[in-house]
């Protein structure tokens, strides 16, 4: 008997996904458990995996939409034909209002050089060619090219001053030197007015832009932001911390774990989790009137993707020691990249770090993450002369920048705050970690 494959539902706002691919052909046999198919919601990339063994047979295309719980594809029996199913098909759109009859165009306009549509008098012809002069050019007076227009167009052209050399240029090139700017004295057109217009006639047309779907995790993103920023009254602070020592804690560290030294992000979560316990208001989320202060302190921590940034979240990170949270971020970071976390590890933080310092960036504002009341954005750590004592040294130093809500952290909470971040990043041993 054939299994269905279904649409999974990755949250509690998630409505329909995308099929991505699909990691197997059409006929292809699988195993239970193994992955077959990518879907996309507007939070996540997921794997789902076959429900049972047999052979794969997809019913959903590539790029394909379908809502939760509908039937993307079966796993048959050997030989079993392949279930029909029937697609609930998206709701009409109404129809557009019947546009006002438009008044009938008028007749087109013949333009020079159409000599197919334009037609022209034996006599103008005639005349046109003792002059030397292209009928293709003359404007018409009437319903066809006569005689007095070729002359017409003889005088005017004759009326323009063009250096003799630019003149035998413009013929040879069939270039109409009325259409050219001269530059020479009193509008004189030469030579190199001619190079140019032929330059400009022989420059291709440039390509159509490319153009990129707005939709999925990007598309989710901008409306996350955009809904942020309109509905909060967010402000920003921010202080730079001496990470010289922290350094020389990390070789330490390594030394101790067998080479394999933290990063100093998860040296940052860990900061981030004692600065959430001594001002546990920074973890709390506003719900209408109520202000509710968190149970437990869970961190994401941003990690880019090529078509946006995912938060993957560190559960109770107050509660991981330094080789702990080394070993969860790591994990969580790889994850996120092969697109294989879990639906519930994106979901449930109360606070957020986003390093921009990764890629060289040296100081930002960062958006708040809703339902989050504030996130910390830190720079990248760059060697700086500092006053230390009464003298100047060369330390590193890096920017910390908190965002929060207004409505929710006064500004002397989130200095407060962000001088714990600092006083733990300054202050870190190795023997406390």
């Amino acid at each position: 008997m054939a299994t269905r494959i279904i649409m999974p539902k990755l949250g509690m706002a998630m409505s329909e996904g995308t099929v991505v691919k699909w990691l197997k052909d059409d006929g292809a046999e699988v195993k239970a458990g193994e992955p077959i198919v990518v879907i996309m919601s507007k939070k996540i990339t997921y794997e789902v995996e076959s429900p049972a063994a047999g052979v794969l047979r997809p019913v959903a295309k590539a790029k394909e939409v379908r809502g939760i719980g509908q039937v993307i594809g079966f796993v048959t029996e050997p030989g079993e034909a392949t279930p029909e199913v029937e697609v609930e098909a998206p709701p009409a759109k109404a129809a557009p209002k019947a546009a006002p009859a438009a008044a009938a165009p008028a007749a087109p306009v013949p333009k020079a050089g159409e000599v197919d549509v334009v037609p022209s008098s034996p006599a103008a012809r005639r005349l046109a060619k003792e002059l030397g002069v292209d009928i293709s050019r003359v404007s018409p007076s009437g319903s066809r090219i006569s005689e007095d227009d070729v002359r017409h167009y003889h005088e005017e052209r004759s009326r323009i001053v063009a250096s003799p050399l630019a003149r035998r240029m413009a013929e040879e090139e069939g270039l109409d030197l009325a259409t050219i700017q001269g530059t020479g004295p009193g509008g004189r057109i030469t030579e190199e007015d001619v190079l140019h217009a032929l330059q400009k006639r022989g420059v291709p047309a440039a390509a159509p832009p490319s153009r990129i779907p707005f939709a999925g995790m990007r598309q989710a993103i901008a409306d996350q932001m955009v809904h942020s920023l309109s509905t909060m009254a967010q402000i920003s602070m921010n202080t730079t911390a001496d990470v010289t020592e922290l350094k020389s804690t990390r070789e330490a560290l390594g030394a101790r774990w067998g080479g394999r030294k933290p990063s100093y992000t998860d040296l940052l979560v860990k900061a981030v989790a004692v600065a959430l316990q001594e001002h546990p208001l920074l973890g709390a989320r506003l719900e209408g009137d109520e202000i509710v202060m968190p149970t437990e302190y869970n961190i994401g921590v941003a990690v880019a993707l090529e078509d946006g940034l995912i938060v993957p979240v560190i559960r109770n990170a107050d509660e991981l020691s330094i080789a702990g949270l080394a070993r969860k971020v790591n994990d969580l970071a790889d994850r996120a990249r092969s697109k294989k976390l879990n639906p519930d590890e994106v979901h449930g933080g109360t606070f957020t770090i986003t390093n921009f310092g990764i890629f060289g960036g040296l100081f930002g504002l960062p958006i708040i993450n809703q339902p989050q009341v504030a996130i910390l954005g830190t720079g990248g750590i760059q060697k700086r002369p500092v006053v230390v004592g009464d003298g100047i040294a060369i330390r590193s130093m890096m920017y910390l920048a908190l965002s929060f809500d207004h409505r929710v952290v006064d500004g002397a909470l989130g200095d407060q705050f962000l001088r714990s971040v600092k006083r733990s990043l300054e202050g870190f041993d190795e023997s406390s970690l």
